[in-house]
This record gives C-alpha cells, sequence and structure tokens, in this order.
C-alpha cells in the first residue's frame, strides 16, 4: 500500500497516526476519536484500488482461472466422452470451479498481506481509529467480488455447454462460496505469517496446486497404493473437490453431501480462527 493511500486514509478519520497514538496513552484524557463510516468507504476504496494496481496479484487472479478455464472448457467439447462415462467432461467444472476459488482468495489475499506487513503497513494503520479489524474487513470485497465475476461467467457457460445441469448452477455457486471461505481463511493465514509477498506467492501456490492434484479431479489417485489414496480421501480440499464433481453433468460423487459440507465449513471455520490467532501485525511481533 502506498504512502499516498496511508495518508488518505489517515485523513479520512479526521486525525492523525501520532493522535491516535496519544488517546491510547493512559495520561491522555483527551476523548478518543473514532474512524467514522467516511472513513470505512475511504479504506474500501484505497483497498481496491490498491488490488487493481498491484499488477501480479490483479492479473493473475484475473487471467489464470480464467485462461486455464477456457483451455479446459475447450478440451472438453472437443475430445469425445467415452460411451461408458468417466470422461473429462464430468469433472471439467469442477476443475474450473476449484482454480478459481483458491487463486485471488488464497495467492493474492496472502500475498498482499504479507507485503502490507513487511513495509510497516499494518502497524502504522493499527494505531489510527480506522482499527485492524475495519482494516482486513475491507480487504476482502474486492477480491470477493472478482471471484463472484469468474463464478457466474463459468458456471454460466459451463451450464451453456451442458457440463453442469441449469437445476444445479445456484447449488454450484454455493458450494463455490465454501470454497472462498476454505480458501481465503488459508490465504489469511499464510498472509498473516509469512515475512514477505515473494514467500507467500510461492507457498500459497505450492498450497493451491498441491491440493488440486490430489483432490481427485484428475486421474492421478488411482496410480497411487491404496493407503495413500483412502487417506487423501479424507483430507478437506477432496471434500470439496468431491461436492463439485457431484453437482456436474456425472452427479456422482464419493461423500455424502452432508458430510463434505460439514467439513468443509468446519476446516474453513477452524482455520479462520486460527489466522485471527497467530496474525502477526509487525514483522518482528512474536506469537
Amino acid at each position: 500500500m502506498s504512502a499516498e493511500a496511508i495518508s488518505a486514509i489517515v485523513s479520512s478519520t479526521g486525525t492523525s497516526s501520532s493522535t491516535a497514538a496519544m488517546s491510547n496513552d493512559p495520561h491522555n484524557d483527551a476523548p478518543e476519536r473514532r474512524a467514522t463510516p467516511g472513513a470505512t468507504a475511504q479504506l474500501l476504496r484505497v483497498q481496491t484500488r490498491e488490488f487493481v494496481r498491484e499488477r501480479r496479484g490483479f492479473f493473475t487472479s484475473l487471467i489464470l482461472p480464467l485462461g486455464l478455464s477456457a483451455l479446459f472448457l475447450g478440451m472438453a467439447v472437443l475430445l469425445p466422452s467415452p460411451a461408458s462415462g468417466g470422461g473429462f467432461d464430468e469433472t471439467v467444472m469442477a476443475i474450473v470451479v476449484f482454480l478459481t476459488v483458491s487463486t485471488a482468495p488464497l495467492s493474492a489475499t496472502a500475498a498482499s498481506l504479507a507485503d502490507a506487513r513487511a513495509r510497516g503497513t499494518l502497524r502504522l494503520l493499527g494505531t489510527t481509529p480506522v482499527g485492524r479489524a475495519r482494516l482486513v474487513l475491507t480487504h476482502v470485497p474486492a477480491r470477493l467480488g472478482l471471484v463472484l465475476a469468474q463464478l457466474a461467467l463459468l458456471i454460466g457457460v459451463g451450464a451453456a455447454l451442458g457440463f453442469v445441469p441449469v437445476a444445479q448452477a445456484p447449488a454450484m455457486l454455493g458450494v463455490a462460496l465454501l470454497g472462498v471461505a476454505l480458501f481465503g481463511s488459508i490465504g489469511y493465514l499464510l498472509g498473516g505469517l509469512l515475512p514477505t509477498a515473494e514467500t507467500a506467492w510461492n507457498v500459497s501456490t505450492l498450497v493451491q496446486l498441491v491440493p488440486f492434484f490430489l483432490s481427485g479431479l484428475i486421474p492421478m489417485l488411482s496410480l497411487l497404493p491404496d493407503p495413500v489414496e483412502n487417506t487423501l480421501s479424507v483430507v478437506p480440499t477432496f471434500f470439496f473437490a468431491d461436492l463439485l464433481i457431484g453437482l456436474g453433468s456425472s452427479g456422482e460423487s464419493t461423500h455424502p453431501v452432508w458430510l463434505s459440507v460439514a467439513v468443509v465449513a468446519g476446516t474453513a471455520a477452524l482455520i479462520a480462527a486460527l489466522a485471527v490467532r497467530l496474525f502477526r501485525w509487525d514483522q518482528g511481533e512474536e506469537r
């Protein structure tokens, strides 16, 4: 976040960071000044502008899911579906949605927060009336809005091409939001712990790709020994992928829907709680 952006946020509170620091002084009798609703709107605009301006995060979040989705959907259209079933057309929408909900909520979130802490932005804004909670909450909408637009477009295209039943499209969007919560919470956990944006990018990419390849979305699990395959089938990302596959054209899933929803939602809540507990606002802060 730029110095200009920080100045705009601080100015919108009607105070300065030094005044905010004085308000925390027990020997200071002046009333504490709080951020106004206008400060929240200003912070939201700044967070959105910074997200768009950060080329690596924004263009990766925008182009990668759409580009890969176009490639996979094209392959599903061109490749003949086996008469016995099990073709690529049955899992393509699960692949598309999985990649979409694990890009911006994970990589762009983790890298942005790690970079802001490394630059001292989080520490500085934490001393203003804006407050730390408001800072994090206004960090979400820009990324969530982008992902929702992508999901609406891709699920609509998938329904038009027959890869997801039209009646199941709303359910797939709902399941996708569970995935946003899951990977978003992981993104905030990584962003709150990792020291630099570059490290956050590398780790979050690994966290995205390993579950993708080991969640049953591609025929890779069948090549592994049975004990390994059975173990991977109870990993939360497998439950998420299983939900998506069950909503595709095949309609076949491994686990009961209620169990998969409970596992994914519970895991997202647990990781979110860990992210709040372990979040470091200052680079030198210890836990």
